[in-house]
Parts: structure tokens; sequence; C-alpha cells
């Protein structure tokens, strides 16, 4: 059983009651003075101040998901690769209490933020054509050290001295460094989005795809024949034309597996079809869906259930792991 993420951002604005290490910590905030968190599947994570500098803090959403990193972070330590930024996992460093009262400790992971800049802010202040030399020099240099990131996106890169650093490792492996090939086409096809036609030259006939999916604030790589993209009015799913399949209105999304999609709305996380439809409704804290398994984990109210491909419920709630 892990903490919720209202948990987290409770124990972020008292760090001296429930953290041992970090008791000293402090939280970046917004201008409504809370932590401002970003979550994916498995993780929420938060920038901290500690010990004069900045770092990344991430809450496991399951316990699946610290026991999915652990030998990537152990052999990222070992590399002291200027590629990657250091990160550890921090035993028993939350302290929270369950339903019935009774005190729990969770681990954490914490990522050193190195001093730079956001993508987006390099995107308006760098050149085009040395962006793109930077997705390759970091594309080459990840190959080199056999790492997959399995998430590249812009909000997980930093440009840092005259390079591009990833963050945020939750999905990291070492092997099969191929599945970051979409990830690094469409980062590219968002620098040329934004350049100045002038200056990419045939740049950009070597980087193009055959059809872009314009329009968006963020395309995720096709998966099934559906992009996730992120719009103004939030997230959604695209074909390959760029026609609307279902409307950018969740709060978050992932891309389609074996059919399958998580979701976030204003009720909670769900799973979707690709027409869709609610396969499990929008009422719970995560969805934790494996495509590979083909079953799902959901948890409500801190205890966790089972559920299979067709949304069936398997197993009665209970404090349970949600995958082993």
């Amino acid at each position: 059983m892990t903490p919720t993420i209202q948990t987290f951002t409770r124990a972020l604005l008292t760090p001296d009651l429930v953290f041992d290490k970090l008791a000293d910590a402090r939280a970046v905030v917004g201008a409504d003075g809370l932590p401002k968190l970003m979550r994916t599947t498995r993780f929420a994570d938060t920038e901290i101040e500690w010990q004069g500098h900045r770092w990344l803090l991430s809450l496991p959403l399951s316990s699946s998901a610290i026991l999915s990193i652990e030998r990537t972070v152990s052999r990222i330590g070992r590399l002291n690769s200027d590629w990657l930024t250091p990160c550890r996992i921090l035993p028993g460093e939350m302290r929270w209490y369950g339903p019935s009262g009774e005190e729990r400790r969770c681990d954490l992971l914490i990522q050193h933020l190195p001093d730079g800049i956001s993508f987006r802010e390099a995107l308006g202040k760098l050149p085009t054509d040395r962006l793109l030399s930077a997705l390759g020099e970091l594309q080459k240099a990840l190959r080199e050290l056999d790492f997959a990131h399995g998430n590249l996106r812009e909000t997980n890169l930093r440009w840092v001295g005259d390079r591009f650093i990833p963050l945020r490792y939750h999905d990291a492996r070492f092997g099969r460094c191929e599945i970051d090939e979409p990830a690094f086409d469409a980062l590219r096809e968002e620098v040329l989005r934004h350049s100045d036609p002038m200056r990419v030259s045939d740049v950009e006939t070597e980087y193009n795809p055959l059809r872009k999916l314009t329009g968006h604030r963020w395309v995720y790589p096709v998966s099934e024949g559906l992009a996730c993209v992120e719009d103004d009015s939030g997230w959604g799913f695209v074909d390959t034309e760029n026609r609307v399949v279902i409307p950018s209105t969740f709060h978050w999304a992932c891309s389609f597996h074996e059919g399958r999609a998580e979701v976030e709305t204003e009720t909670g996380m769900g799973l979707i079809d690709r027409q869709g439809n609610w396969i499990i409704p929008p009422v719970y804290e995560i969805i934790d869906y494996d495509p590979v398994e083909s079953n799902v984990f959901v948890r409500k109210e801190g205890l966790w259930a089972e559920f299979d491909y067709l949304g069936r419920q398997q197993s009665e709630f209970g404090e349970r792991e949600a995958r082993t």
C-alpha cells in the first residue's frame, strides 16, 4: 500500500514532520502556495530545494513502481556519466498513516535537477540547427550507454550548458535503445515546428516525417494507429491524418497499448478503449494497466482491486500490493 497524492502534498508542506533525510527540504510552490506536481502512471513528482540544490522528488504510486527502477537506478549510480543526472532511492523516507491510524513508511526517489533551462525555453533562445544537433548528440550518447529512457518528451529534457540532459527515469532501462527513436523524431519535429524556416535549410528534409501532426501543444509517437496529443483543452487522441478520434477533454492520458489507454478526469483515473468508451470508469486514484498480462489494478481510498481486460472486477478491495 502506498500513500495518496494528497498525502504526499501535505507531507511536502510539513517536511520536518514526515521526512527523515529531507526534513529541511522545501517544496517549490506555485502561485496558490501548493507544490507543483507532475503525475505519470506510476509516479508523482515535484521540485524541492535541499542542501543548496534543486531536486526532483518522486512518490511511487504503487509498490511495483520502485521495484521496476531499482536495478536501473543502481546502474546509473555506477556509470558516472555526464549525460545522466544522479538519482537514488531513499528507503522508508516518508512517514505516513494508514486508514486505521497505523504508521507506515514509503520509499521515495530523488534526482538532482541541474542548473539550466527547460526544453521550451531552449526553443526560444537557441538556433534550430544547434538544438537538432544536440538531440542527435544525446541520442548517440544514450545509445553508447545502452540506455533507453522510455518516456522522452519535452518536460523530461533540460538544457544544461551545451547539451540536453534527460530527466525522470521512471520508465528507463538498459537495453532496447530503439524504443526512444520515435520520441527523438517527435522532439525534432517540435524543434522544426517552432523554428524559422530560413534557418532550417536541408535539415528539415532529413528529420521531417511524411506527415506532421500539427496544431497541438504536444504529440506522443503514434501507437496502434492513434497519437496521444495535448491541446489547450486537455489530452485526447488523433489518427495518423490528424483527425480527432477521441476529443481532448482528459486531464492526462497515456498512449494506447493492446487497445486500452489510461486516462484521468476531474473525478479520477479510468481505462478507455480505442473508441473512447469506458472500460473502467474514472473513479479511481490510480489505474495500473499491464498490457502484457491483460489485467488492471485500481486503487480507491488506499485499497487495491484487480480487474480483467474487459473491465470485470476479479478481486475485492483490500490492503494489497498493486503488482509484484
